[in-house]
């Protein structure tokens, strides 16, 4: 299956097209551990980051391929809104805290998004992209809601666009990470 982006109201979301290549549906459950979702691409043989207390302060760790996001709550259930469009746009009214990272989509497309003990693996068009991360807390059942957005056509930067009062950051954000071994 493959997917292409349409406008919403209240964004971009991703619907069947042969240009993306998404090869799941745009909605998924990832189960949290340790507070942290990770988007990497699934080469990598050790995908998550190692945190410092900098990155626990300003939400993420990043490394080419790899980007570990501190979420709302530290383990549970989380449903990932996946969306791919050329500009991330406005964030979502709900959005309790948002993240954006450069994010490089290997040559092969496979990437994954989870946790330490979960992931889903999707296919993508190879490329740079900004990656938005958005945290919008519950949904309508028990689940924190998130909002993944890989944007091809915004310039990449690294950002905290929404912060909720858990993030401390430096002035300077840490745009460096080692990788999680063991």
């Amino acid at each position: 299956m493959h997917w292409k982006c349409v406008s919403r109201t209240t964004g971009w979301h991703a619907y069947p097209n042969q240009y993306w290549g998404l090869s799941m549906s745009p909605t998924f459950i990832v189960d949290v551990t340790y507070s942290q979702l990770a988007v990497f691409a699934s080469a990598l043989q050790h995908p998550l980051n190692d945190w410092t207390d900098e990155h626990v302060a300003q939400g993420f760790a990043w490394r080419p391929g790899s980007v570990s996001f501190r979420t709302l709550v530290e383990s549970g259930p989380h449903t990932i809104e996946i969306s791919v469009a050329e500009c991330a746009g406005s964030l979502h009214p709900d959005t309790v805290r948002a993240i954006e990272v450069p994010f490089e989509v290997p040559a092969d497309g496979a990437i994954e998004i989870g946790s330490i003990s979960d992931s889903v693996l999707l296919s993508l068009k190879p490329g740079l992209v900004l990656l938005r991360c958005e945290f919008l807390g519950h949904t309508g059942d028990t689940h924190q809601h998130v909002r993944l957005t890989f944007s091809t056509k915004d310039t990449v930067r690294f950002a905290i666009v929404c912060a909720d009062e858990a993030l401390s950051p430096d002035n300077k954000l840490l745009e460096t990470a080692e990788a999680a071994i063991g």
